[in-house]
């Protein structure tokens, strides 16, 4: 029940900033900087390759029933192109905030909204490994991934703000040693971060 709780509260967080967003872009000129509105002709991106990268802080909250939520950061570097807003390597760090234990995912990440012209929502595909730092200096090396929908919230001539939500997988597996078995099972969380590309 207080994982519902708190996942009630992100997705709230979550509509209450999209649609902060939403209504400002609407209100915006129709300006190269601005991003579309509903009623506005839609902006085309230009077709240039450029170096991108973006850093981001959030949460996750543990439904795996582990015990697991996460103050997470995180930073990207990569390549944006037309309908590619970002396709590169990222780092991040998920610290427990119930315990210890930390988790540093290394992954691939691939952010897209699908289009040419400028858009308000996009998509967010990550993949990699992440490592983690478990209970009585046990470590090991797992499955990293990851599925969000992102909105924009603000845009400047060298920026754009966002938002994402969505799920987040990191791999766990057991640890024998000493001949005592330690179970780990896999964590499932729902993420929210808040980031900045440049």
């Amino acid at each position: 029940m207080r994982n519902i709780l708190n996942i009630s509260r992100l997705l709230i967080v979550a509509v209450l900033l999209s649609a902060t967003a939403l209504s400002s872009a609407a209100q915006q000129d129709k300006t190269s900087n601005s991003l579309p509105g509903w009623n506005t002709r839609p902006i085309e991106k230009p077709d240039v390759t450029k170096f991108a990268w973006s850093a981001e802080f959030g949460s996750s909250v543990d439904l795996s029933g582990s015990d697991m939520s996460s103050i997470d950061i995180g930073a990207s570097v990569g390549v944006s192109h037309k309908w590619i807003m970002l396709a590169g390597m990222g780092v991040g760090a998920n610290i427990m905030i119930s315990n210890s234990c930390r988790t540093y995912p290394l992954y691939a990440v691939f952010r897209t909204d699908f289009s040419s012209f400028l858009k308000i929502m996009f998509v967010e595909a990550r993949g990699g490994i992440a490592l983690n730092y478990l209970h009585n200096n046990q470590n090991q090396t797992d499955a990293y991934a990851g599925l969000y929908l992102g909105f924009n919230l603000a845009r400047g001539k060298k920026f754009r703000s966002y938002i994402t939500a969505g799920y987040t997988y990191v791999g766990r597996k057991d640890i024998l040693a000493n001949e005592v078995l330690t179970e780990y099972k896999p964590l499932s969380l729902a993420s929210v971060r808040l980031g900045v590309t440049f």
